[in-house]
């Protein structure tokens, strides 16, 4: 009974881990820009840094140290063994490579459907822009609010079905009593690990079909099946 409920609480967290959105979390309201990392609710603020107090720079300051002795001994470690290696150097031939047309062509397709796959597994949890146009003179105001109209209508037709988008908050505006424009913005962008995973498989997936096929195509009995066929033809 304990192993059974010992396999079910980690059965639960590797799905917690799987399944948990990780992400960033960018905004810039108010003339500050934050930069957040996000593991299900869990927001972890990066910047802007709080100010250490003199215990945490006293810490940083041994931890610094320590780095950096940890750094030059590697960093002798590493001359000590090219030294070593440049002595005992023997010539390699390196074997090169040969692809053919169809090859390449093949891994490319394959390339460009694992890049969709990756764009595909990043979801978009909010996006949000508002954007106020301001300018001295009432012509570029209305000329402002009519070019960032233009481009938030682009968007969607940009992005297309690549990335998926949850929630939007976009507002424009114009204001014609005001000198400076006003902008504020937020993007949550966010992960699922599993989503890596089936990316991974239907890359494997893919290629061990096109391996198999090429295989087939260039095997023996495929080339005496074309030569006997082009055989009966010339006959």
């Amino acid at each position: 009974m304990v192993w059974l409920i010992i396999l079910a609480v980690l059965a639960v967290l590797i799905l917690l881990v799987f399944f948990v959105p990780y992400g960033v979390d960018a905004s810039y309201m108010g003339g500050v820009f934050r930069l957040g990392i996000k593991a299900g609710p869990i927001r972890i603020g990066l910047f802007p840094k709080k100010p250490l107090t003199e215990k945490q720079k006293a810490r940083k300051a041994k931890r610094q140290a320590k780095k950096d002795a940890k750094k030059q001994a590697k960093a002798e470690k590493k001359e000590a063994e090219a030294q070593k290696e440049k002595l005992d150097e023997t010539e390699k031939i390196k074997k090169k490579l040969s692809i053919d047309l169809e090859t390449a062509m093949a891994l490319l397709k394959m390339g460009a459907h694992a890049i969709r796959r990756f764009f595909r597994s990043f979801t978009i949890d909010l996006f949000q822009l508002h954007y106020t146009a301001a300018s001295g003179d009432p012509y570029n105001t209305a000329m402002q609010y009519a070019y960032a109209c233009s481009a938030v209508e682009a968007l969607p037709a940009m992005c297309g079905d690549v990335i998926r988008v949850r929630r939007r908050d976009i507002r424009l505006r114009s204001d014609f009593l005001s000198d400076t424009p006003e902008f504020s913005g937020r993007i949550t962008l966010t992960l699922q690990l599993f989503r890596l995973v089936h990316m991974a498989v239907a890359f494997g997936v893919e290629f061990l079909t096109w391996k198999i096929k090429h295989r087939g195509s260039k095997s023996p009995e495929a080339t005496e099946r074309k030569e006997d066929n082009g055989r009966e033809q010339a006959q």
